[in-house]
Formats: structure tokens, sequence, C-alpha cells
């Protein structure tokens, strides 16, 4: 199990796909409308201005759905590659534990289990040294981690009431 969770092919993927969604829901919209104006020609009368109207609405949340789902693609696809550079610092403070003859364990760096030879006061100083330096980094890995997944998340609860509030407003008139 990685120190630093996440996946960033995964995430990269959702981005590319949301993007995709967004880009077509825009061509749509943007195609609705006038087609939505063109009812007006030969067709007058309350109906046709209502109908005119709620199609002329359709296609202004299509348009906003479409402009919040490529913004949201372009956090994703942020956090996909930050993500995969935290992983990469993290495989390396893991890489330098190892060689050091410390590990790690739940977010910690600790000496690996095991006989580790005699007792040797300055090498022991090293060892703690260096996994004091490894710790450093490794918090400093994991709270950009949480710092930044923290700010995506945030994106994601506001896109969210951002459409509800869309959404409510196509339902509701």
């Amino acid at each position: 199990m990685s120190t630093v969770p996440g996946d960033p092919g995964s995430l990269s993927a959702c981005a590319a796909t949301t993007a995709s969604v967004g880009r077509r829901l825009g061509v749509l919209a943007e195609a609705l409308g006038p087609e939505v104006e063109a009812l007006g020609e030969g067709w007058p009368g309350r109906a046709s201005v209502t109908t005119r109207r709620r199609g002329a609405a359709l296609a202004g949340a299509g348009t906003s759905t479409a402009d919040e789902l490529t913004r949201v693609a372009g956090v994703l696809q942020d956090q996909a590659s930050d993500l995969a550079d935290l992983l990469a610092r993290a495989r390396t403070v893991e890489e330098r534990a190892t060689a050091g003859g410390l590990e790690m364990r739940d977010e910690r760096v600790v000496p690996a289990y095991g006989v580790r030879g005699e007792a040797d006061a300055a090498a022991q100083r090293a060892q703690d040294e260096l996994a004091a330096r490894l710790q450093a980094e490794l918090d400093l890995v994991l709270a950009q981690h949480r710092r930044r997944r923290d700010f995506v998340l945030g994106v994601l609860r506001e896109s969210t009431e951002r459409l509800a509030a869309l959404s409510h407003g196509l339902r509701h008139g």
C-alpha cells in the first residue's frame, strides 16, 4: 500500500472523461440557442414565447454546465499531476529509508525489523538523524497531499452546489 493514497492514472482518466463530456455538452448547448430562437418565426403566441424562454434557459444551463465540467476537469488533471509527483517523492523517501536500514510504517519512518548488527552509538546516531530527515520529508509530502486533496474536494463540493442550483432552476422555471 502506498503512503500517499490515490491513483493519478484513474484521476487523469476521470479528468479526460469530464472534459470530453463538457465539450460535447457545450457544442450541443451552443447549437440549441439558434434553433430555439428560430421557433419564433411563423409561430406567434404565448406558447411560442414560453417554449422559446424554456429552450433558451435550457441552452444557457447547458453552456453553464459545460463550463463547470471543463473547470472541474482542469482541477482533476492538475490533481493527477500533483499526485504523481507526490507519489514519486514518497517512493524516493521509502527507497532512501530502506537503504538506511529503515522502513515506512503508518506514515512513520522507523527502524526495520530484525537484527541490525552490533551496538554502535555512532551508527545508531547516524540512523536516527537519517530517520529524522526522512520523516520531515515524508511529513511534508503528506501535508501537501492533504492540503491539495482538501482543495480538490472543496472545488467538487462547490461545483456540485452550482450544478444543483442550475438543475433546480430548470425544474422550477
